[in-house]
């Protein structure tokens, strides 16, 4: 097997707390990679100037080209990748092979938000155009993306290749390992909080769960720009103890121990490009109650691994996860599904994948 010497352009956040799907999805490809042998290396930014996220990574891509190109045109590497925005530009002179991965559609995660959030992801989603029409080849984590790559970017289905997010299944769970004890009416929800997730459909949600059971819980792990109002929609609504919202977690552990200790997974996004935490619910061995919209069906089968229901429909969410509460016998089938369906996504097989898609050797 040939070692590979593969540049990662990444200015976006590397904690999986702040960064989410994103950070856990580009982290977790390296590190497949490397456990096969290639060589692989985060190029970042330098320091922590500027401040601001968003300043920091247009002044990363702005210095990217003498940055790497300033040594006559000569690059260490035998391919570059370009995450989302970072690259472009770079993606039409660089001189070794170059592949935009594009692990969100930031011009569809737009349409999904307001105010300033809109405007923000709007304007990046100028330069993920320029940066995926400028590639020679752009990978993708769906079906979905693809075709909404397509409608948006303009760039056609034959420069693009779909390669899923992965998982390590012994990281997060196995078929052989025993069942935990779980609590057994307790409802987990993990996202970083944007409007698009519509964790505020849960919650309005859950005063009809517990109106029919009473003992129900619900816990929500992460943080970002709703938890305020899901906070002051929990205090409207009167949930009291019934509902938790516990903000970022300090380590992966302690949301890996949730993941053991509840009954059912719940996010009922409107936009997902893919959907790592899926695949954790999943590898966890736990049933998903979502939405059929964007990539998700392509993640989760429907009334196999899962019950997805329309969006925006908290009548319709409840509904799904009373179903499924008070109904330890479909929960184990969806668990048993759901585990073996997440194994066919382990890293190394994606990686495998990846190195298919971008027509390099594994």
């Amino acid at each position: 097997m040939t070692q590979l010497r593969i540049g990662f352009l990444d200015s976006w956040l590397q904690d999986s707390a702040e960064g989410s799907g994103t950070a856990v999805a580009i982290g977790g490809l390296a590190e497949a990679l490397q456990k096969r042998g290639h060589r692989v290396e985060r190029v970042v930014p330098r320091g922590t100037w500027p401040r601001n996220l968003l300043l920091r990574r247009l002044w990363f891509n702005l210095t990217l080209p003498h940055r790497l190109l300033r040594d006559g045109g000569s690059l260490p590497y035998d391919l570059l990748v370009g995450f989302d925005i970072d690259g472009f530009r770079l993606a039409h002179r660089s001189p070794v092979p170059y592949v935009c991965s594009i692990k969100g559609v930031l011009a569809e995660e737009a349409r999904c938000e307001r105010g300033l959030p809109r405007l923000m992801l709007g304007g990046l989603s100028l330069l993920e155009r320029l940066h995926a029409r400028r590639a020679p080849r752009v990978v993708t984590t769906s079906a979905y993306c693809r075709d909404r790559i397509t409608a948006h970017y303009g760039v056609p289905g034959s420069r693009q290749a779909v390669v899923p997010e992965g998982i390590d299944p012994m990281v997060w769970g196995s078929e052989s390992a025993p069942e935990p004890d779980r609590q057994p009416y307790t409802v987990l929800c993990v996202a970083r909080q944007y409007p698009r997730k519509r964790i505020t459909d849960l919650i309005a949600a859950f005063p009809l769960v517990l109106a029919q059971l009473p003992q129900a819980r619900l816990v929500v792990i992460g943080d970002g720009p709703e938890h305020g109002a899901l906070g002051r929609q929990v205090a409207e609504l009167g949930l009291g103890s019934a509902v938790s919202l516990l903000g970022a977690l300090a380590s992966d552990r302690e949301v890996w121990a949730w993941y053991r200790r509840a009954s059912i997974f719940c996010l009922p996004s409107i936009q997902e490009g893919f959907g790592i935490v899926f695949l954790e619910a999943m590898a966890s061995g736990l049933p998903v109650v979502s939405t059929t919209a964007a990539a998700i069906p392509e993640v989760v089968p429907d009334g196999r691994a899962g019950l997805l229901v329309p969006p925006r429909d908290p009548q319709a969410l409840a509904e799904a996860l009373l179903a499924l509460l008070r109904d330890s016998a479909l929960q184990e089938r969806f668990r048993e599904f759901g585990r073996q369906h997440a194994s066919r996504f382990h890293w190394d097989r994606v990686a495998a994948m990846f190195l298919a898609a971008v027509q390099l050797p594994g």
